[in-house]
């Protein structure tokens, strides 16, 4: 908050003495324009990198989801490696850690609240919350993975966006959100979409029963992955709020970063006891696109989950968990247009009604997040003891 000089004064009391229907106006752009533009500018600063994040998700969700399509379709066959390349690239994550001194640790804006001085959880607890998140996250990602394996990418990404509703649905079990219309709204829309998506498989151009089994295998898969994400992040957040007590992003990410190992370490166990990890040096050989893009596409692939990982906390932080995963299921309608470009998947009519009906669902509950975001500032203001109108402060 800027202090205004003595040549301000001089200007003030100048206006005053010459102009005095002008006084009110002089003064008021003397006095509120030190006073606004702080805040404007941290205002377009902070939606300048919501907006950043926001790109890196949708970019990154997208780019991992085609290069793993494009790994199957070039001669890999190994669901549990396009698993492991989601999450063993944790160690990504501890770059920012370092990075981020530690005298400027930024508290979660969600309901702009403090956490209390309430006694930490034990090592055993902590222990055992890390082992379940950990086990959603590898089962999430095998599942999904397979799913990919059996289904076009447009189709995955589609029922995938009903990780959404399973959100919801756990979050409301936990009492963290509260049912509105638009968001039973949104529930019904994606319900559909999804459903529309399961019975296309009648009308694929493919009749033979093995075909018709790996879409069966493929939906299950996704559809159960989308379930267990959905539980993932409604626990997620359960247990940052009520148990772990976590509010800055140096120790979100302490979670994640566990989490993720705990997932690792299972991928790695399915991949051993599954024993595809013996036909894997024979299957980069044997590539259609050559050894080397083999390891790039893996690598990228790991590259691009990490960056999500990392935006989305950057989104939980600077605007809410809701925000966050509304951002992340946006991904649903951008990959079947680039699975369309890139793959040349069919867009029939049901799989085009079923995203149109995903952009609408998901349209209904950023609203909802956008109205209570509204409630929510206005009860800060309220609460600020008249500091607003005493300043000028208009809010939004």
């Amino acid at each position: 908050m800027g202090s205004l000089g003595e040549k301000e004064l001089e200007i003030i009391n100048q206006d005053q003495e010459t102009d005095p229907e002008t006084t009110t106006m002089d003064t008021l752009i003397v006095i509120t324009e030190p006073l606004t533009t702080p805040k404007v500018v941290y205002k377009y600063q902070k939606w300048l990198e919501v907006g950043v994040h926001a790109f890196v998700v949708l970019a990154s969700q997208t780019v991992a989801t085609i290069l793993a399509k494009l790994y199957y379709q070039k001669g890999g066959h190994s669901s549990w490696l396009i698993s492991l390349t989601e999450t063993v690239g944790f160690p990504i994550l501890l770059i920012p850690m370092i990075l981020w001194p530690d005298k400027k640790k930024p508290t979660l804006e969600e309901g702009n609240s403090i956490c209390d001085d309430s006694k930490p959880p034990s090592i055993m607890a902590k222990l055992v919350i890390y082992i379940f998140l950990g086990f959603l996250v590898g089962g999430g990602c095998s599942l999904f993975s397979t799913g990919l394996l059996y289904l076009p990418a447009s189709t995955v990404s589609l029922i995938s966006s009903s990780q959404l509703v399973f959100n919801v649905l756990f979050s409301l079990c936990m009492r963290l959100v509260k049912l509105t219309p638009l968001i039973a709204n949104s529930i019904v829309l994606i319900t559909i979409s999804s459903v529309l998506l399961a019975l296309q498989n009648d009308e694929s151009s493919s009749k033979t029963s093995s075909s018709k089994h790996h879409y069966a295998v493929g939906f299950v898969c996704t559809l159960t992955a989308a379930a267990g994400f959905g539980l993932l992040f409604s626990t997620t957040n359960l247990m940052l709020k009520k148990v772990l007590k976590k509010k800055t992003l140096r120790e979100i990410m302490d979670v994640i970063i566990c989490q993720s190992f705990v997932a690792t370490c299972l991928i790695l166990i399915g991949l051993f006891v599954s024993k595809e990890w013996r036909n894997l040096n024979s299957e980069m050989h044997n590539f259609e696109l050559g050894e080397l893009s083999y390891v790039m596409i893996l690598f990228w692939i790991s590259v691009c989950w990490q960056l999500y990982t990392y935006s989305i906390l950057g989104l939980i932080m600077k605007v809410s968990a809701v925000f966050a995963n509304v951002i992340a299921a946006l991904g649903a309608p951008v990959i079947p247009i680039m699975s369309v470009i890139i793959f040349n998947d069919k867009m029939r009519g049901v799989k085009a009604v079923s995203i149109v009906l995903s952009i609408w669902g998901f349209s209904s509950y950023a609203y909802q997040q956008y109205l209570d975001e509204q409630k929510n500032k206005a009860r800060v203001l309220k609460n600020c003891n008249g500091t607003s109108e005493d300043f000028g402060i208009e809010s939004g």
